[in-house]
């Protein structure tokens, strides 16, 4: 029994209307829905789907306001979590301390004056 598998048919009812049917399995029981138009069925099919490979991959969608870019960017950095160095240092602790360093510098760095 598949679980991420949809069929969209076309049939046609017993009063002679054309409609539009999905069918399939998800999470072990059985989706049957019917629509009257092929659009309707589609986005029904998407959404389906859609739960289908969230299911499957432990996948779940957020609104961020990230780019494409830093999104990607961010999933790359979570994606060094429990990673080591020779020295048992993570990619964390090397955060950490740049930007205590960050801090420090900019504590003790002299500040530019106004020249006449």
């Amino acid at each position: 029994m598949p679980d991420s598998s949809f069929d969209v048919t076309r049939f046609e009812n017993r009063n002679g209307v054309i409609s539009w049917r999905i069918s399939g399995w998800l999470h072990g029981l059985r989706i049957r829905k019917s629509f009257k138009s092929r659009e309707e069925a589609g986005a029904e099919w998407a959404a389906l789907e859609a739960k289908a490979a969230q299911a499957a991959g432990n996948v779940r969608g957020t609104s961020t306001f990230l780019t494409d870019d830093q999104l990607r960017a961010a999933e790359a950095i979570t994606e060094c979590r429990g990673f080591e160095d020779s020295r048992g240092r993570t990619f964390f602790d090397s955060i950490d301390e740049a930007k205590a360093g960050v801090r420090r510098g900019a504590a003790t760095a002299s500040q530019p004056t106004a020249t006449d």
